[in-house]
């Protein structure tokens, strides 16, 4: 299947991080309806370059959770690493707190 990249971000880590647009469309659809898709990659690259705290998961593969707290509320972008490179996975809204799951990860110094 051929990604269509909609744009690559680089993050406060220093890696570039692949937006694709069957992945921003996903979050439109599930979590930002009413949010242009130009608004949202403001927001991705908002939370990207600034974040409130990232934590790292390690499964069989390495994800970093980009955590901002905006207008009280967090919004959290997961990118999985690859050796292939960086690629956003989702993003969405996480209300008044940091998942309690999410909280049980390594958190990345800024």
């Amino acid at each position: 299947m051929k990604r269509t990249i909609v744009a690559i971000i680089t993050d406060v880590l220093g890696d570039r991080v692949i937006i694709g647009d069957n992945e921003l469309s996903h979050a439109i659809e599930g979590h930002f309806e009413f949010f242009p898709k130009d608004m949202l990659l403001e927001l991705l690259e908002r939370i990207l370059k600034d974040p409130t705290i990232v934590y790292e998961e390690k499964t069989k593969n390495l994800y970093h959770l980009f955590y901002r707290l905006e207008n009280k509320k967090f919004i959290v972008v997961v990118v999985k690493r690859s050796e292939s490179g960086s690629f956003l996975s989702t993003i969405y809204p996480t209300g008044k707190d940091i998942r309690n799951k999410h909280k049980k990860f390594k958190k990345v110094k800024l």
